[in-house]
């Protein structure tokens, strides 16, 4: 039988590391080589900190390294960035589907 991927190796991006040199090795060492992350290198490497990036209300901290949520920050969203007024801008879809997202 058979494994698909045949039991290649990877990792996932977050790392303890601190010496970037380091981690490059790690990372290119696997038989599919990632992307690290390095939170203790830099507080803009933390995963929380990425995916948080233009989320409303949430409030990143460089100096104390937290971040933190604002509900009242959350609920009074500029009108220019509200859901409702970018979803009225978007354009329509071009290529290869049609712009009610199906396929020609």
């Amino acid at each position: 039988m058979t494994i698909p991927g045949n039991l290649l190796t990877t990792a996932m991006a977050v790392m303890p590391h601190k010496d970037i040199e380091r981690a490059m090795e790690v990372a290119l060492s696997m038989d599919i080589p990632f992307w690290p992350q390095l939170p203790h290198s830099s507080y803009y490497e933390d995963m929380y900190v990425h995916a948080s990036e233009h989320f409303p209300g949430i409030l990143p901290d460089r100096e104390k390294r937290t971040l933190r949520f604002s509900m009242d920050k959350f609920i009074r969203l500029p009108s220019a960035t509200s859901p409702l007024a970018l979803a009225r801008h978007r354009k329509p879809r071009r290529g290869p589907r049609g712009r009610d997202g199906m396929a020609d």
